[in-house]
């Protein structure tokens, strides 16, 4: 059995990303914006994808929605967090 490190792990970035989007909610960024807040180096391809896969499969989740190239959390995300951290 591998591990993975937490840079490329998924539920790891999910988490990551939806925490970022929630905090700097009402902020406008786009994926990329975003990307360049969590990831640590811009020029691992490997990094940039798996932030990409977390923000496509939070959509997927209805955590986050893109309206017009922004990423935004949803009225779900924002309450869960509210609750989770509560």
């Amino acid at each position: 059995m591998t591990s993975t490190s937490p840079l490329y792990d998924p539920q790891v970035v999910q988490r990551a990303v939806l925490e970022e989007v929630v905090a700097l909610h009402p902020a406008r960024l786009t994926e990329p914006e975003l990307s360049l807040w969590i990831v640590t180096d811009p020029d691992d391809y490997m990094q940039v994808e798996t932030v990409s896969d977390a923000i496509r499969d939070l959509r997927r989740s209805s955590l986050v929605r893109l309206t017009d190239d922004i990423v935004e959390p949803t009225y779900a995300a924002l309450r869960a967090v509210a609750l989770l951290s509560a």
